[in-house]
């Protein structure tokens, strides 16, 4: 199965990721057009996945990426490719936990992380 994705750097179309299925594996094919100014990072998003594939370079009269991730990481579905600059932090949402309360992020539990912020324990989420 091989199959053709815009890739946008924010609403702007900047190129195409090809994706062919190999096994167990996704191999990405990404070539776009950027003007060097900022390092950019490649992500795949998939359903509540998000996955970077690394840092585009410059190839063939642009910018491109080859890699390849196990599907299990990125997911099965429709997927969505993104680029952002690299500078540019991780978006985290900090959720506290309080022991007499229920905790409404349980299906999220698997993607975040305990962290201690303000004397606070809770639990941390990047945001796609």
């Amino acid at each position: 199965m091989e199959e053709t994705y815009g890739v946008y750097f924010g609403n702007q179309l900047a190129g195409k990721v090809q994706v062919q299925r190999q096994g167990l594996y996704y191999r990405f094919h990404c070539r776009c057009q950027l003007t060097g100014q900022v390092v950019c990072r490649l992500y795949v998003h998939c359903g509540e996945n998000r996955e970077s594939l690394g840092v585009v370079v410059p190839m063939d009269d642009g910018f491109g990426l080859d890699t390849q991730l196990p599907v299990k990481r990125v997911g099965e579905g429709t997927l969505e490719f993104f680029l952002s600059p690299k500078h540019d932090p991780p978006r985290e949402t900090f959720v506290p936990i309080y022991p007499e309360e229920p905790f409404a992020y349980l299906s999220r539990l698997k993607e975040g992380f305990l962290a201690h912020q303000n004397g606070q324990t809770g639990v941390v989420f990047r945001e796609p």
